[in-house]
């Protein structure tokens, strides 16, 4: 799982499958969830993300995985 905000686009990506979006749905104007050719969801996709939500910080709470703090773009699948 991978959260990405892209501050040129102002969008915020959570990523949860590693794998291509072949369709998305748009739940709502500016969010949408991608979906893989299986029909899986594989992330989630939220347009002007500042406006939506406050990216002073983000707080990871009981996640059962190593958390990773990166400073560089990810590696592009």
């Amino acid at each position: 799982m991978n959260i990405l905000y892209l501050r040129e686009s102002d969008s915020l990506y959570i990523e949860l499958q590693p794998r291509e979006a072949a369709t998305a749905w748009e739940v709502t104007p500016g969010v949408l969830i991608n979906y893989d050719a299986d029909g899986e969801v594989v992330g989630v996709e939220i347009n002007e993300a500042s406006r939506r939500a406050n990216l002073d910080g983000l707080k990871v709470g009981n996640f059962p995985g190593p958390v990773e703090s990166i400073d560089r773009p990810p590696p592009t699948h």
